[in-house]
């Protein structure tokens, strides 16, 4: 049976966007429309739709501070290379 699923991933290559790393990988749970009682059943979409989103979008922004992270400490290091120790 197939699902959907959420991919976060990183372009390695702008000149090449089918070149990808896969930070994440959010699985969608499956809805059992037998499951579901009719009255709720948008109300219980919406809510789960809301519970994904906000994972989604924040597995996302963990990752771009990372990158933004490493980046900064790249620009920090070529700015104040190590010296060498005078004993």
């Amino acid at each position: 049976m197939s699902h959907l699923c959420v991919l976060i991933c990183r372009v390695d290559d702008d000149n090449g966007p089918d070149k990808m790393t896969e930070l994440h990988r959010i699985d969608m749970p499956a809805v059992d429309p037998d499951t579901l009682e009719p009255e709720a059943f948008l109300d219980e979409l919406e809510a789960q739709t809301l519970t994904i989103g906000q994972e989604v979008i924040r597995h996302l922004l963990v990752n771009q501070w990372k990158e933004i992270d490493r980046l900064l400490v790249e620009h920090y290091q070529q700015l104040f290379p190590p010296r060498e120790r005078q004993v």
